[in-house]
């Protein structure tokens, strides 16, 4: 009987050695993944969010973010690290490293919001820039306040004699060093990380149902102007313009007597073309560098925008144009000395 239970346990033991190599080698993997893509995103954490999101709100384009799967996957692994007997012993020796990651998780969730929110308004202006900076600011004064209530509710101490523990019974008869570290509400503080990651992963099968269908470039350079774009939309990653028009255009549904912002970059490969930029026949900006990154400019309504070729590294001085409030974006293409116009027409 002894020997059947033994040989039992081997084979369970033998089952389980595949599932725990493939679990390591799925979480290597995220790590390698994640620190191939966003090194200084995992490294500064929310630090580099608050950055950028004050450079949104400076600069008054859209930049980069993190998406709410790469969210979950950090989660992931910070969760295993909590759950792994061979990875948590960190924590036994330094119970800080709990809150510490904590609060760099957390915060690195409310930083990627409120970036989210000052994108929405710089890319389409589905809210208002004080309606963005308030949304920002409320998330991150709410995680804190959810961190303060946690930890006022299950603190972590930070040393506990072995004696003390035995007689709070939360160290097993086995433990055999004189002085270890008791870890209070482990279970709950897990939780906590938990419930972050069923909330993100509740917010990507949310975010599923919005997938934007892929651009079609052809389409685009063909009818030169959509509301699917996001500003700083690259459609080649070589110089090629694929029989693009100059053109002009008129931006219609625009707020009377309120200005306006404009973006315009490069939507092909970089080669640092040239423009100038006119207001109703008076220069704003005498010339330009075009990049793939937006640069936004305050334009009023009504108004007149010139465009002006100033100077083409080659392949055809292709940018895209973008007005926030319409969400319209126009693909172009301008000659040296040559211009594109757009009037901008408030409503009716």
């Amino acid at each position: 009987m002894t020997n059947s239970k033994q040989n039992a346990d081997a084979g369970f033991g033998l089952f389980l050695v595949p599932i725990f190599i493939f679990i390591l080698l799925s979480l290597s993997l995220i790590i390698k993944y994640i620190l191939s893509n966003y090194p200084e995103k995992v490294i500064f954490g929310p630090l580099y969010f608050i950055f950028v999101s004050i450079k949104v709100f400076v600069l008054e384009v859209p930049l980069a973010n993190f998406t709410v799967n790469i969210l979950f996957l950090i989660g992931i692994l910070f969760y295993a690290s909590m759950v792994i007997p061979k990875v948590r012993t960190i924590y036994d020796g330094l119970p800080v490293l709990i809150p510490f990651f904590q609060m760099c998780f957390l915060m690195l969730i409310a930083s990627v919001f409120g970036l989210e929110f000052l994108n929405s308004w710089a890319d389409n202006q589905m809210l208002s820039k004080a309606g963005a900076v308030l949304s920002a600011i409320i998330t991150y004064v709410l995680i804190r306040l959810l961190m303060s209530y946690w930890y006022y509710k299950f603190p972590i101490s930070s040393m506990i004699t072995r004696d003390e523990k035995l007689n709070n019974r939360t160290v097993s008869a086995a433990t055999s060093s004189a002085n270890t570290i008791l870890l209070p509400h482990g279970r709950m503080h897990k939780n906590l990380v938990l419930f972050a990651l069923i909330f993100l992963f509740l917010l990507f099968i949310a975010s599923c149902r919005y997938i934007p269908t892929p651009l079609d470039s052809n389409k685009l350079m063909k009818e030169q102007f959509s509301r699917e774009p996001a500003a700083g939309t690259r459609l080649f990653d070589q110089e090629f313009n694929n029989g693009i028009q100059a053109r002009d255009f008129n931006i219609s549904g625009l707020t009377r007597d309120v200005s306006t912002r404009m973006l315009i970059w490069d939507f092909n490969s970089e080669d640092h073309d040239i423009v100038q930029i006119l207001v109703d026949g008076k220069i704003i900006q005498d010339s330009i560098v075009l990049t793939n990154r937006p640069v936004a400019f305050t334009v009023p309504v009504p108004g007149v925008i010139t465009i002006k070729g100033i100077q083409d590294q080659g392949g055809g001085l292709t940018y895209a144009v973008k007005f926030p409030q319409t969400r319209l974006t126009c693909f172009n293409i301008v000659a040296v000395n040559g211009v594109n116009t757009y009037t901008l027409l408030p409503k009716p």
